[in-house]
């Protein structure tokens, strides 16, 4: 069985990113730096990959984009 794909996680219920699965998604070295400081990160004991929830990361891109709707604070 191969490893599930970044899309593939996305609509897992409780899946895990990593930094690469950002990068996958197209998300520069600041961009990812800026998921992790907004986002609850998970750092599990012995791991040195800091992850976040999937669907913690689907609501921050929901909530940052801009439906033109609204004025983008500043």
């Amino acid at each position: 069985m191969s490893a599930p794909t970044v899309t593939d996680l996305l609509s897992t219920p409780g899946a895990l990113l990593t930094q690469l699965h950002l990068r996958a998604l197209g998300l520069d070295r600041r961009a990812i730096d800026a998921v992790f400081r907004e986002l609850d990160v998970i750092v599990l004991p012995g791991y040195s990959q800091p992850m976040v929830y999937a669907a913690d990361y689907l609501a921050l891109v929901e909530r940052s984009t801009d439906w033109g709707d609204w004025v983008r604070p500043c």
